[in-house]
């Protein structure tokens, strides 16, 4: 088992990564001095596969258990049904000293995250990712929140959680789709990491597809390592955190663009990291080549490469209205090299209008 420690100001807590370990959660949480109710929130999809492992882990551990479940899909990521999950935990008999346990993807643990960090105040916080995307990315680092009706995440808070469990094992239970939509978040970790970790999975990306254990725990971890590395530097966005956002100001307009239904986050990020390589050669002077292997990448995994769903004018659109930026140039993350992220990049706004039509023209 491997055990990281997220660091940060408001909380120290343990990540934990290993096959298994769902069903070591129990132990996990009382060897951190908690034998107090924890009420686990998952969708009915999730709960059908996991949520009786994991409450018998926690039962066997002595841990008084309830489960709430709530409806799949981006749309229970709400402040209605939060209000919902608030009630349920006062007829539960909730108290600060209790735990709330997201046992999920982005949005499950997004909603309990934010109920945890507000009902009362503030309880206990498990994250048990269950998806590719919430096990390198959404599950760690803190950022909990709902969406309104015009648009995503603007009702939020920084939140650490006090215990991470990782098991991916839990990954051979995704559909082909979501777990090939998990992988931008991958690639976006391998652009960011250096050109080791993108030859690495470049060549080595069919063991991770096959979900071959031996390959998919060590990129999972150097993911979760380098996340904890930039929260721990800036746990609240003001500066150095930016650079996760690489990919993001594009693939949030594409999102935008289609009311979040024509493109998944998975799918919009990828067309994102492909314009914002690209931008990277004209700004910075990145070699072509690693636009055109990025490209190649991506489709071998099956990531779109191609913008075909949504307008090139309407996603500008959106990303001049995003809650990030100003304008088309604000908080653009850019490489100088793989490894070498830049944020705040003052890209003219021609240029990026250049590189969104160019992913409608499948260039």
């Amino acid at each position: 088992m491997i055990q990281l420690v997220a660091s940060t100001r408001s909380r120290e807590y343990p990540v934990f990564l290993s096959e298994g370990l769902l069903d070591e959660t129990g132990r996990l949480w009382c060897s951190l001095g908690n034998r107090d109710k924890v009420v686990v929130i998952a969708d009915d999809n999730v709960a059908a596969l996991h949520l009786a492992r994991l409450a018998e882990s926690l039962a066997a551990a002595g841990v008084k258990v309830n489960a709430v479940k709530v409806r799949p899909g981006e749309k229970t990521k709400s402040l209605e049904n939060a209000a919902l999950l608030y009630t349920r935990l006062f007829d539960l008999k909730t108290r600060r000293q209790d735990a709330v346990c997201a046992l999920g993807g982005g949005v499950v643990g997004d909603l309990a995250g934010f109920v945890a960090s507000t009902y009362m105040r503030g309880v206990k916080l498990i994250q048990i990712p269950t998806s590719l995307l919430s096990q390198v990315d959404s599950s760690i680092g803190g950022k909990v929140g709902v969406n309104i009706p015009e648009a995503k995440n603007y009702v939020g808070a920084f939140y650490q959680p006090h215990m991470v469990v990782t098991d991916p094992d839990l990954l051979t239970t995704l559909p082909r789709r979501e777990l090939v939509e998990g992988l931008a978040e991958v690639v976006k970790y391998c652009l960011l990491t250096g050109d080791d970790f993108f030859s690495n999975f470049e060549a080595s990306y069919e063991e991770f597809l096959s979900l071959n254990m031996a390959y998919v725990e060590p990129v999972v971890r150097r993911c979760i390592e380098y996340k904890l590395r930039i929260v721990s530097e800036d746990e609240r966005d003001f500066g150095r955190r930016a650079v996760l956002n690489l990919g993001h100001t594009v693939g949030h307009g594409i999102e935008a663009a289609g009311a979040y239904k024509a493109y998944s986050h998975g799918r919009a990020v990828a067309l994102g990291l492909l314009a914002a390589v690209r931008l990277s050669t004209k700004v910075f002077g990145l070699p072509d080549r690693y636009s055109e292997r990025l490209q190649s990448l991506l489709l071998s995994l099956g990531l779109p490469v191609r913008l075909e769903e949504v307008r090139p004018r309407d996603v500008l659109a959106a990303m001049a209205s995003d809650k990030k930026s100003d304008d088309l140039s604000a908080n653009m993350v850019l490489l100088k090299t793989l490894g070498e992220p830049v944020t705040n990049c003052d890209v003219d706004a021609s240029l990026v209008k250049d590189q969104v039509e160019r992913l409608a023209e499948g260039d």
